[in-house]
């Protein structure tokens, strides 16, 4: 984009009169730009530094394929700039297609030790059941609750299971106060009552914990999460493991407390702060990572740094219930933002589209053209 354009719309900007698609475009430009001079540059800032900007920082750069920066920065839109571009005048005028999908809601599955089947969406709030010495309620803000009355008899294995499919989430709190948030296609396994030695639990797809502490005279009981071939040990900490088997890599990224990871050829203690990765056939390796970013689905967003077109387009399938389906090269996109999880996805679809990607729905597909 030429200066003198980026005049033009920093002027608007500051006017408060850039329409929908200006706005995208001008940050685009301004993530181009600001990163071409080795500056940060991120969704939860770039208002402020709009407002800030200076014309010595409108300098022509050497230019890359309009596709390329526009797509790497479509979705650096904050969540007070998506209302405006999913609810004004000039998407609203936009045609509708066809086919839509909603976002996904509080939904799961749940599947007692007897093999029972509860349609936790679709149940009363109230007792649901009893597991042993642990009844397993519904509250009214629709959070599962395993409440156990503490006894001296032997504490039965009843296993529970929940499930939630694509485009549902749920929240459940153990017999122990550990609270566990479920994403999209995500599975716990756990007891009803955990024992006094340990307190493990199995996942697959995405979960995050907040470990109550438990003890068993001066003993702390350990925590224990399987996913996999790995295993994570922790007392009392909150962090995140993101397993989903079309991933091919397992994330545990921890937010407070410390916990160890575990592989049959490895351990490694991770920081808050810091992510473990573990790919297939591949040790576990570490990195620090913005974990605002790796959270944002339990705070309700969407949230992209420097994500590819594909790894996108999986979380949109987990969330909105819809099979992607790739038609020719759709190139080397990179997307940079945060979007409300509650925006529909013809509206999602529109803002990837102005970066120049093109989609088809029909039915429960989203099509990729180019």
């Amino acid at each position: 984009m030429h200066p003198s354009q980026a005049r033009d719309l920093l002027r608007k900007h500051r006017d408060g009169t850039l329409t929908a698609e200006e706005r995208i475009l001008l940050e685009s430009w301004y993530l181009h730009v600001a990163r071409s001079k080795g500056r940060n540059a991120g969704s939860e800032d770039i208002a402020e530094h709009l407002d800030d900007l200076e014309l010595p920082f409108l300098q022509p750069v050497t230019r890359r394929p309009l596709w390329k920066w526009v797509a790497a920065s479509v979705l650096m839109v904050l969540s007070a700039g998506l209302f405006y571009f999913s609810r004004q005048t000039p998407v609203a005028e936009a045609p509708v297609p066809a086919h839509d999908a909603l976002p996904g809601d509080n939904r799961a599955r749940l599947i007692l030790a007897d093999g029972k089947d509860i349609l936790l969406d679709e149940a009363r709030s109230g007792k649901l059941a009893q597991e042993g010495n642990t009844s397993i309620v519904k509250t009214e803000e629709g959070e599962l609750v395993y409440n156990t009355t503490p006894t001296r008899a032997a504490v039965l294995s009843h296993y529970n299971t929940i499930e939630t499919p694509k485009a549902g989430q749920y929240q459940v709190k153990l017999s122990d106060g550990t609270r566990v948030w479920l994403n999209a296609a995500s599975t716990i396994r756990f007891p009803a009552e955990f024992d006094a030695r340990e307190r493990v639990v199995e996942v697959v797809g995405e979960v995050y914990f907040e470990v109550a502490k438990a003890m068993e005279g001066t003993r702390r009981i350990p925590f224990k999460v399987v996913s996999g071939n790995q295993e994570v040990e922790v007392l009392g900490t909150r962090f995140n493991i993101n397993s989903y088997s079309d991933e091919g890599v397992i994330r545990t990224t921890l937010l407070e407390g410390s916990i160890q990871v575990r592989t049959p050829e490895k351990g490694i203690v991770l920081q808050p702060g810091q992510q473990s990765r573990l790919s297939t056939g591949q040790t576990l390796k570490v990195s620090q990572v913005n974990t605002s970013q790796v959270m944002a689905w339990k705070e309700g967003f969407f949230s992209f740094d420097g994500v590819g077109l594909k790894e996108l387009m999986r979380q949109l399938s987990r969330w909105y219930d819809m099979e992607v389906i790739y038609e020719g090269n759709t190139g080397d996109y990179e997307f940079v933002g945060r979007i409300s999880r509650n925006t529909r996805l013809s509206a999602v679809l529109r803002i990837l589209e102005a970066g120049g990607v093109r989609f088809r729905l029909e039915g429960k597909k989203i099509i990729v053209t180019e």
